[in-house]
């Protein structure tokens, strides 16, 4: 009788767990590639609950993209179609599947022309034709050209630094909008042309933005784009005096500029300011709210010691609030264990979200860093990547910090691109969700704090990290390395329908898997 009611309690217990699990898990099944590196890069909501993945695929001794695997999955995660494309100069650069329409973006480089070509197909039966969106002479285009993609709303953490080597496409909230941004040659100026589609891939409109700096003294950020009339917003940082010195005769020598553009105007607003290093700063739209977001320093540019925002109105491009707010006492403590006066360093982001309907912001980055090491024996370096502590912030839209927390982790991988470190985060319904790889168990550290600790490749659990609209968090093992047939890669988490599902990857040499979290 005394094992009958245990078993009972179990049972009862199980099921409690089960009922305040804040996710749901589906897991396609295992299945086997001929590469044994690949890489998911975009992921899309087919409109019945599935789901287009596109993972690119790598060979070779230096692990150079081969090409791409194509796949449509269905809303249980079974395979209902695939296919191949192998990279010929060329590679795929967005996705975009509405009515029944798989829309991929591919970037194609020939002997005159830079194209850039929309390939398509049923999304129940996966067969690309292409056809021309546009085509620009290779002659106006810098030597080390790329294209890189990004959503408007989910921002999932682009390195932050001088991005004027790559093209860009930028789709609005909804895809009803694409822009392509080209850094032109010029020896003079620095220019930028832009093109913007609409949601039928008609032209809306085509601009050159040119200002008179030289290349190297302005640094291209980010673009974004209105959702509503494809209204381009064009992030740059400016340096002054033909110096790319950080401060001159005791004073800040650079600032940001932010550009509208559209068929009609282009107008611009300066972010100056002679009190803060602005560390970093990146674009925010989302409903009627537009802002630039980002950390400042006191000390330097490299440093971080709190949170700035700048909200502009978009009817009258004018600037409405900025604001500075340092870090709060319950995130130094969180990282500290006390009151420590010191800035931050290394952050970058891992996710930007921002609430169409308050206004507020919720920033996460991450602590990331390298290092090097010399091996004395073999008279060889090794490189080790640091993926440290979660920082997770919450900005009101007038600009007030409303919490700021910091996540102890500690994390090392000595191959930046194949790992399971780092994590992908999402936001919903004011909450925010952090999914992470780590061991069984949390370490504790002194003055009742924790720091998630790294597991074998083998004994990764799948860490869900709550953080509630208060600034107060929780945290669960959502699977354990038992459940998971093979590690996920974390960091290349895709989100859908607005975050509520993340998509993952997980891969053990050439077996996959495919894993939706959906909240």
């Amino acid at each position: 009788m005394k094992n009958f009611i245990t078993v009972i309690a179990m049972l009862v217990c199980s099921f409690l767990i089960a009922q305040n699990d804040p996710v749901s898990i589906a897991k396609s099944e295992i299945f086997k590639d001929k590469k044994k590196h690949t890489e998911l890069v975009f992921s899309e909501d087919d409109g019945q609950g599935g789901v287009v993945t596109v993972r690119m695929f790598y060979g070779g001794l230096l692990k150079t993209p081969r090409g791409y695997y194509i796949e449509h999955f269905d809303s249980d995660l079974n395979l209902k179609s695939n296919t191949e494309i192998e990279v010929d100069q060329s590679e795929i650069e967005g996705i975009l599947v509405r009515d029944g329409k798989v829309h991929l973006f591919e970037k194609k480089f020939g002997d005159e022309y830079f194209e850039i070509n929309r390939l398509t197909s049923n999304v129940e039966k996966l067969n690309f034709s292409s056809s021309l969106l546009l085509k620009i002479d290779q002659d106006d285009i810098k030597k080390y050209f790329a294209i890189g993609i990004g959503a408007l709303l989910f921002n999932n953490g682009a390195a932050q630094g001088d991005n004027d080597s790559f093209g860009e496409v930028t789709f609005s909230k909804d895809k009803n909008f694409m822009a392509f941004n080209f850094d032109i040659k010029d020896k003079d100026n620095e220019v930028h042309r832009i093109y913007v589609f609409n949601k039928n891939f008609e032209k809306v409109f085509e601009k050159e933005f040119t200002k008179n700096i030289k290349d190297k003294y302005f640094e291209y950020e980010n673009v974004t784009v209105d959702d509503t009339n494809g209204t381009v917003y064009f992030l740059g940082k400016t340096y002054k005096g033909e110096s790319k010195r950080k401060k001159k005769k005791g004073k800040i020598n650079y600032h940001y500029e932010l550009y509208k553009i559209n068929k009609e105007e282009q107008k611009m607003i300066s972010f100056e300011t002679d009190e803060h290093f602005v560390a970093s700063l990146t674009t925010v739209k989302a409903g009627s709210f537009l802002s630039c977001v980002g950390f400042y320093s006191e000390k330097k540019e490299s440093r971080y010691k709190g949170v700035i925002r700048y909200n502009i109105n978009t009817a009258d491009f004018t600037l409405q609030e900025k604001s500075f707010q340092p870090f709060t006492e319950q995130f130094i403590i969180d990282k500290y264990g006390k009151k420590k006066d010191k800035e931050l360093s290394s952050l970058r982001y891992r996710g930007i979200f921002l609430d169409e309907n308050t206004g507020d912001i919720v920033l996460n980055a991450e602590e990331y860093f390298f290092t090097q090491r010399m091996n004395m024996n073999m008279g060889s370096t090794s490189t080790y990547y640091h993926y440290n502590d979660i920082v997770s912030i919450k900005i009101d839209a007038k600009g007030t910090l409303e919490w700021a927390r910091n996540i102890n982790k500690k994390q090392t991988s000595m191959n930046p691109s194949f790992n399971e470190e780092s994590y992908t985060s999402t936001y919903k319904d004011g909450n925010v969700y952090i999914f992470l790889n780590g061991s069984k168990k949390v370490k504790k550290i002194r003055n009742d704090r924790i720091e998630f600790k790294d597991a074998r490749a083998k004994k990764k659990n799948l860490y869900l990290i709550e953080i509630n609209g208060e600034g107060s968090f929780d945290y669960s093992i959502i699977q354990t390395d038992d459940q998971l047939e093979v590690p996920l890669y974390v960091s290349q988490g895709t989100l859908l329908d607005e975050g509520e599902d993340v998509i993952f990857l997980g891969r053990k040499n050439k077996k996959k898997q495919l894993v939706k979290v959906s909240i």
